[in-house]
């Protein structure tokens, strides 16, 4: 049987690689990559208040219209049907506080999509990760808003919440910043005049699970030349119930740090879905988990500082506080910025792991995961061309 010339051309047409495809596609992976933190935000919205939905609205909105703009300029064809920029919107207001003007969400969205991603080349083309790079500008020219200490108003789920751990013993004051295993120990609540959210109060400050772990502590020995010579008897951590409302319910600081919990389902989602490898969150959160438990935890005693004993550290505070999971989930895993092979992703994680730690541990800001994931996206390069596997056929090995 002789075949056309059209048949002959679609049988022996040879193309690019790669040869072999997957049903998966950039707006499939993007939408899942939202349905998995939608849970995540949801609750934030709903223990913060509704008006928390101002940053992620702006945010999402400016990420859009900036990735609009951009391709229509440079006579691009349209690129946000692939569903990056809303993605970039979600994760950027996930890292940034409830109570954040709409100006400001605004401006970190130019430039997380502006800058951090269409300065590149657009999707693909980007060093950094876009939302942690409009997190860290956002960090550097308006600090006061990112870091406003502020507890916002507290919704249906905060008032739950607030109203279960306070019959088991726990209060809004805790969450604010009480370490009760130290006898010495004040709250960051009663220094910034929190009150205890059973009053009825709708707004309070006061400082987050991980800021509270650098409070000063009360008392200690002076010896004869002044000097501070008290050392925490063991390992100062906080409460249970303090610990509880970071993995589960409400948790001061940005939208993404409400619930760990959640935040560790929609991870579990993504990585049954293989949208994102397992070893990237697994060895990021091991490490962080096992310098916190071995490090000494420093905190302040007047004006000089104290550690904690080795291998007592709260270790389970530092994964459920602050955006470890959020960062390790869904920041981390990003497929444009992320190490190509296994080893590089392992070394990858485990440099994630351990730059958040030494920020926590021994630098002046409480958290670490934006900072830890943007130095380690800058050394991915390295990373590939050290973990590049020989090419089948090329290469003598060593005898």
């Amino acid at each position: 049987m002789t075949m056309s010339a059209e048949e002959k051309k679609l049988l022996f047409n040879v193309n690019n690689s790669p040869h072999i495809r997957d049903g998966d596609t950039t707006p499939r992976i993007m939408g899942l990559v939202c349905l998995a933190l939608a849970p995540a935000l949801a609750w934030a919205l709903l223990a913060f208040g509704w008006y928390a939905i101002v940053p992620v609205f702006f945010s999402v909105a400016a990420c859009v219209l900036t990735e609009w703009a951009i391709v229509a300029w440079r006579g691009l064809p349209r690129s946000i049907d692939d569903g990056s920029a809303v993605v970039t919107g979600l994760l950027l207001a996930a890292v940034c506080p409830p109570n954040l003007p709409w100006w400001a969400a605004v401006v970190g969205g130019v430039f997380a999509i502006g800058i951090g991603k269409q300065a590149f080349g657009g999707l693909g083309h980007n060093i950094w990760n876009p939302a942690l790079l409009g997190r860290a500008f956002m960090q550097a020219s308006m600090p006061d808003r990112m870091m406003s200490g502020e507890w916002p108003h507290l919704g249906l789920a905060g008032k739950w919440w607030n109203n279960i751990f306070h019959y088991l013993g726990g209060s809004f004051s805790e969450i604010a910043g009480r370490i009760n295993s130290n006898p010495d120990a004040v709250t960051r609540a009663s220094m910034a005049g929190a009150v205890d959210a059973a009053s009825g109060v709708d707004v309070m400050t006061g400082a987050t699970l991980l800021d509270a772990m650098h409070v000063p502590a009360a008392g200690g020995i002076v010896d004869a030349a002044g000097n501070v010579a008290y050392h925490a008897p063991k390992a100062l951590s906080p409460g249970w119930s303090s610990i509880l409302y970071g993995w589960l319910g409400v948790e001061g600081g940005s939208l993404g740090e409400v619930s760990a919990v959640l935040l560790v389902i929609g991870g579990l989602y993504l990585l049954r879905k293989k949208v994102i490898p397992w070893d990237i969150p697994f060895f990021f959160i091991l490490v962080a988990a096992v310098l916190g438990w071995a490090f000494p935890q420093p905190y302040k005693i007047g004006d000089a500082y104290a550690y904690t004993p080795w291998f007592q550290g709260p270790w389970l505070a530092h994964l459920g506080a602050g955006g470890l999971m959020l960062g390790a989930f869904f920041m981390a895993t990003d497929m444009v910025t992320g190490p190509l092979t296994r080893k590089g992703r392992i070394i990858f994680a485990c440099g994630c792991g351990v730059m958040t730690m030494v920020i926590r541990l021994f630098g002046g800001y409480p958290e670490g995961v934006c900072y830890a994931i943007l130095l380690m996206n800058t050394c991915v390069p390295l990373i590939d061309s050290l973990t590049r596997p020989r090419v089948f056929g090329t290469g003598v090995k060593k005898q």
